[in-house]
């Protein structure tokens, strides 16, 4: 059996909050969710852009038809296609703050909020390998294995980070019930007939893997962060209470959900129930009915703690909440907990109360030191952990051991500041909260071992034979590379765009060597058949079609027209003869491309055939394109 394509699907499951951001809309939050139609949105491109930077850790090189680079020319289209997921729920809103390393105060201008879904959430995943976006059967198999790879090596692992701030707790993931479908051209017709359904009438298939061509560490430390009586001597009387406290966004800090822990109820009201809610001034952050220890609070004091360190060494460390901007290449904190232009290779997950817990409410006040009474109104209530654990995972990763290593001595130095309770996390640090005891569990090493296996990029062929509707057929053949020059010119056209009004101005802006045109309608609900939107003879200019966008194409030279919020204008690109003053030099790639005759309810079928692109290449960045041949 020849495979057409390759499905995957696979439920996501957060192992804590996530934060995908999406438009702006009438919401408080500084960083608000991805919403559509009000329903919380997995964007398939944020799920591709994650499996592809894992990739790229495992495979080099990772194929053309996976994810294409400008270098090797014009772009390819990739094999890979993630559709967006869904998922049930409302954005909770989670505060953040930068804490200065000095005073341990707020850092000014560095108070914000973000919208999360909360841990728990399930995605339904579904994953496609499209074989005919593949040179030949090897690239597709290596397309398909490498994120077979990653989805169950990787991701099915825990490894899988999504949306923003993986490095301070969120976006950590995992995957479960991985299945695999391949499709021939007879099931797959079968498939689209029956609607794309997410579990296929076929059978699932062993999930398809490629051994890694690059080696890659990945080492995990679990810390239990532990709150409760202070014993010194596990023999002897307690000390004291070690408490917790990590307050929640303002718009939750007046109640607290009492979740399914154990609260401290003073002697008259012992037998009564506990509600569900109190009322207090400053509540504890919960998720899923539990405590919570944010990635942040833990990341914090780390770097806090590394940075008083260096300096009492003698070498100069930047607080970045003081500098505002980036701490820069040298900064020795910066190389460990990351900057602006460079990410972490620490990964900090969130904690939630893990077994048993309980919690108070006390009743605090100021005291005027003259009376030794409560000082005017300073008398509040705020809540308390009093026992919990808290399951701390911190991940670092690196391309050698030689990165790795020292970033895991630098995390164990740290674990043992808190185990010796030196390393506060959380609130009211300096009033008897957050100095709990750490205990680590042994480091797991998840290295990759690069395999003995290599794969090299197949070379692009001239001619390239693809299967359309039952014939074979052959792409056009591709010129090389030249360097030219081009004159942009741009300018306004009518009111009302009409495909007439602008074949009318393109025929006096390009003169001869018109090979086609191409256009996207304007919706028009009085329009009873599909206009047609491509063609290579020159429209009537009594055309009265409006269209939002259009395109003249000559064979070295275009001219388009777009609709836009200031009216319409339009574009022209030439090519020059020789060099001029108002010209930018170019490259000029060749790509072949394939016209697939598909039926849209809005247009008519432009036919299958086959076309020629002339595209102008300006460093990284293409200015444009035209076509210079047409072949049906």
């Amino acid at each position: 059996m020849t495979t057409k394509l390759t499905l995957f699907t696979a439920t996501l499951v957060q192992d804590s909050a996530l934060s995908v951001s999406g438009h702006d809309r009438e919401t408080s939050a500084d960083q608000p969710f991805a919403l559509v139609d009000d329903v919380p949105t997995l964007v398939g491109r944020g799920l591709k852009g994650a499996a592809v930077s894992l990739a790229k850790r495992f495979f080099d090189p990772l194929p053309r038809a996976v994810s294409d680079d400008i270098k090797y020319g014009a772009l390819r289209r990739s094999a890979w296609e993630f559709a967006d997921a869904t998922a049930t729920g409302v954005p909770r809103i989670r505060a953040g703050v930068g804490i200065r390393q000095k005073t341990g105060a707020r850092a000014g201008g560095v108070l914000y909020d973000r919208e999360v879904i909360l841990a728990g959430t399930k995605w339904q995943l579904g994953f496609r390998v499209d074989g005919s976006h593949a040179f030949d059967d090897a690239e597709f198999t290596e397309a398909e294995g490498i994120l077979g790879y990653v989805l169950a090596e990787h991701w099915a692992k825990g490894r899988c980070w999504l949306g923003g701030s993986a490095s301070r707790g969120l976006g950590w993931c995992h995957i479960d019930d991985l299945k695999a479908y391949r499709f021939d051209e007879a099931n797959y017709d079968e498939w689209i007939k029956t609607g794309r359904p997410r579990e296929p009438n076929v059978s699932a298939v062993m999930v398809p893997v490629v051994l890694p061509t690059r080696s890659w560490c990945f080492r995990t430390l679990d810390v239990n962060v532990s709150f409760g009586e202070y014993k010194p001597e596990p023999s002897e009387p307690a000390w004291g209470l070690d408490m917790f406290a990590v307050g929640p966004h303002d718009t939750d800090r007046t109640v607290q959900p009492t979740g399914d822990g154990t609260w401290v109820k003073p002697a008259w009201a012992t037998n009564q129930r506990t509600p569900d809610e109190l009322s207090t001034d400053r509540a504890l952050l919960m998720e899923d009915g539990r405590p919570l220890l944010p990635g942040a609070s833990v990341r914090g004091p780390l770097r806090h703690a590394f940075s008083r360190m260096e300096r009492t060494a003698g070498h100069d460390v930047k607080d970045p909440h003081l500098v505002q901007v980036d701490v820069g290449a040298d900064d020795l904190a910066g190389q460990a907990f990351g900057t602006v232009s460079k990410s972490s290779r620490i990964l900090i997950r969130d904690a939630r109360a893990e077994g048993a817990w309980s919690a108070a409410k006390l009743h605090m006040h100021a005291e005027d030191e003259f009376s030794a009474g409560s000082y005017g109104s300073a008398k509040r209530d705020a809540v308390r952990v009093l026992h919990g654990t808290f399951p701390v995972r911190v991940v670092v990763e690196g391309a050698t051991s030689e990165e790795v290593e020292p970033l895991v001595k630098l995390i164990d130095r740290q674990v043992a500041l808190g185990a010796l309770g030196h390393l506060p996390v959380g609130g009211q640090k300096t009033r008897g909260a957050g100095s709990g005891h750490w205990q680590a569990k042994p480091w797991v090493n998840d290295d990759v071992v690069k395999s003995s296996r290599t794969w090299t990029q197949p070379k692009e062929p001239e001619k390239q034979t693809s299967s359309v509707s039952g014939s074979t057929r052959t792409f056009l053949d591709r010129p090389d590379a030249i360097d030219v020059w081009v004159r942009s010119k741009t300018g306004e056209v009518a009111d009302v765009l009409t495909l007439g009004e602008a074949a009318k101005l393109a025929k006096t802006s390009l003169g001869n060597g018109f090979v086609a045109w191409w256009c996207d309608p304007t919706i028009d609900l009085d329009l009873h058949t599909p206009p047609a939107t491509f063609g290579n003879a020159w429209p009537s200019e009594d055309d009265k079609l409006q269209v939002d966008e259009v395109a003249f194409y000559a064979e070295h030279a275009v001219w388009r027209a777009v609709r836009t919020s200031n009216g319409p204008r339009f574009v022209l690109i030439e090519e020059l003869t020789s060099k001029a003053d108002d010209a930018k030099q170019t490259r000029v790639v060749h790509t072949p491309a394939r016209l697939h005759g598909f039926q849209r309810f809005s247009s008519e079928n432009t036919g299958q055939g086959y076309v020629l692109l002339r595209e102008w290449h300006v460093g990284d960045e293409i200015l444009g394109f035209t076509l210079i041949k047409e072949k049906r």
